[in-house]
């Protein structure tokens, strides 16, 4: 047998394992997923509370149509949606609304000054998304993506 003085390199061993790290990284992800959960449902909620609001105590948004400003209110008339429209559109007016509920093609309703009611029934205190498209004679005059809040908890008439 011989022996030598010379030095034997030794590899370090790993200080993080791939599993070590992956484990990790899902525990994270995980934890961030849950938590984040509510504090979007919080962030929703005061955005709900910061909301204009029109007659039918919906969210009130002022928006162009055709250069002309004008206000629109995503509220209820009972426990259907509807979509109060100032100053009133012209007649053939229609409006898609499309969200959680399904789709509606609303009419402009003369009497109550609003599209609609439409058929959906809707938790008036429940918050969602809307894509809305104000149609005149089948022609786009205008498009947006818009909450529907619901009514802030405290603020029931």
């Amino acid at each position: 047998m011989t022996y030598t003085d010379e030095p034997v390199l030794v590899k370090p061993a790993r200080r993080w394992s791939a599993k070590v790290i992956g484990g990790i990284a899902l525990v994270l992800v995980t934890v961030g997923g849950v938590l984040s959960v509510p504090l979007y449902q919080n962030h929703v909620e005061d955005a709900a509370q910061r909301a204009r609001r029109g007659d039918h105590k919906g969210a009130l948004y002022n928006i162009t149509i055709n250069d002309a400003p004008h206000a629109l209110e995503l509220g209820w008339i009972a426990p259907a949606f509807s979509a109060a429209l100032s100053p009133a559109p012209e007649n053939g007016t229609t409006l898609d609304v499309s969200g959680d509920f399904g789709r509606e093609t609303l009419t402009w309703n003369a009497d109550k000054k609003c599209f609609g009611p439409g058929a959906a029934r809707l938790n008036p205190y429940a918050h969602q998304k809307v894509k809305l498209t104000l149609r005149r004679g089948g022609r786009v005059v205008w498009s947006d993506t818009l909450w529907l809040y619901g009514v802030p908890a405290g603020h029931e008439d």
